[in-house]
């Protein structure tokens, strides 16, 4: 005979004594089937319960929770070694209870939110998943996605529900045709014992749906649903969500953080995205600003290094500029060397530890880069006009700069 789940008597039952049925080696640790157990097993998008399993004196940790389908054993993956549990001890199963009723309002808010989106506007949930951070839900609308003012009114809705304080019920049935009196709003499965959901009324309910998880007796347990966010996924609305005791952790954390940034601003939180604004609008000007600078700097220093080049009857010329960044250094290096011949061009770029090299004359930069950067903890590449390398410190960076002057002079 397979496990007696006891959850689905009583899903507020947190422990229980039984006997163990099988035992099972994975990777070392012992895995164990009971006469009975209080562990949901993972299944309808629903984590597995975890917890421990006390036995001689001794307390295990129960991994993972598993089976093969809603009528099979229930496997409890344990960190016993192997060995530990022999069949016919008897054990002391325990569930986190914690874990466990945060799992059951996550899964029933989503039943509920899953019938709101049904209700409203015939969506169909084609996706569901429980992660740690947060819930998200696929609702198919044949390719249309909502709008800000639909999402509200969708939240606003369930809430009004989890506040009524609707009740909970799990109904089981042997088959799917016995299963034909209720109003669900999905089909079931047509194979095995079914069991179904519904929330509130039993004729006319808010949600009624085919569940194999745990739920809250009322939807009042549940505490709230609060959404995060909605994308456009696949044609359908990825919407990202939470309940009960995760949804009001993130709401805190959300609130402690806009606080922080009001504080910031000196202001209000409701004023928070006004001085966003106005840093925007600030930033854009400066971009605008430093375009123009950046422009005039390579203008002037361009002039003068033409102006120091051409006086001078050295091969190499080296510079360091820290005034602009690196890809308009770059843009710099290029449109001097090509006002040169037979000229090789260093420039050095302090902030970022960056170092150039552009050549109008047979040496090769890319190669010479490749040969030489590594003895100084430098590393990089480029082409036989011009090479790039990066450095760890300035004094390996103008080290380099220095040997390159030598060996090219």
């Amino acid at each position: 005979m397979a496990s007696k789940r006891l959850y689905r008597q009583d899903p507020y039952l947190s422990q229980n004594k039984a006997n163990v049925t099988s035992v099972h080696s994975v990777d070392g640790f012992d895995a164990i089937v009971c006469t009975e157990s209080v562990f949901f097993p993972e299944g309808g998008g629903q984590p597995s319960d975890f917890g421990t399993i006390s036995f001689d004196n001794n307390i295990y940790n129960v991994i993972s929770v598993y089976d093969i389908d809603l009528e099979s054993d229930v496997w409890h993956l344990t960190d016993a070694p192997e060995g530990t549990f022999s069949i016919g001890d008897e054990v002391l199963l325990s569930i986190n209870w914690n874990n466990r009723f945060i799992n059951m309002q996550r899964h029933s808010g989503e039943h509920m939110f899953s019938g709101t989106f049904h209700t409203l506007w015939g969506g169909v949930n084609k996706g569901f998943h429980m992660g740690d951070e947060y819930m998200t839900m696929d609702i198919d609308l044949d390719g249309r996605i909502l709008t800000d003012e639909e999402l509200d009114l969708a939240e606003r809705t369930v809430n009004d529900a989890i506040w009524s304080d609707l009740p909970i019920r799990i109904s089981y049935f042997n088959s799917y045709e016995d299963s034909l009196e209720m109003p669900v709003r999905k089909a079931v499965p047509h194979e095995g014992k079914v069991s179904i959901a519904t929330v509130g009324d039993t004729h006319h309910p808010y949600d009624c749906i085919a569940c194999c998880g745990t739920l809250p007796s009322s939807s009042g347990q549940i505490g709230l649903l609060a959404v995060y966010k909605n994308e456009s996924y696949k044609g359908m609305n990825r919407i990202y969500f939470d309940c009960g005791f995760k949804a009001k952790e993130k709401l805190s954390q959300d609130m402690k953080l806009l606080n922080t940034i009001a504080n910031k601003y000196s202001c209000n939180t409701d004023d928070i995205i006004h001085k966003l604004n106005i840093d925007s609008e600030e930033m854009s000007s400066l971009k605008i600003k430093m375009s123009k600078l950046s422009s005039y700097v390579k203008d002037n220093e361009k002039t003068r290094i033409l102006y120091e080049m051409k006086a001078s009857d050295e091969k190499v010329y080296v510079y360091s500029l820290d005034l602009i960044k690196p890809d308009d250094l770059m843009k710099l290096g290029f449109s001097i060397i090509n006002e040169t011949s037979n000229r090789v061009l260093i420039l050095m770029h302090p902030e970022s530890l960056t170092l150039m090299i552009f050549s109008s004359s047979d040496v090769h930069c890319g190669q010479f880069i490749k040969e030489h950067v590594s003895e100084y903890n430098g590393r990089g590449g480029g082409k036989n006009n011009h090479a790039r390398a990066s450095f760890e410190d300035e004094s390996d960076m103008k080290s380099f700069a220095d040997a390159v002057y030598e060996m090219i002079q």
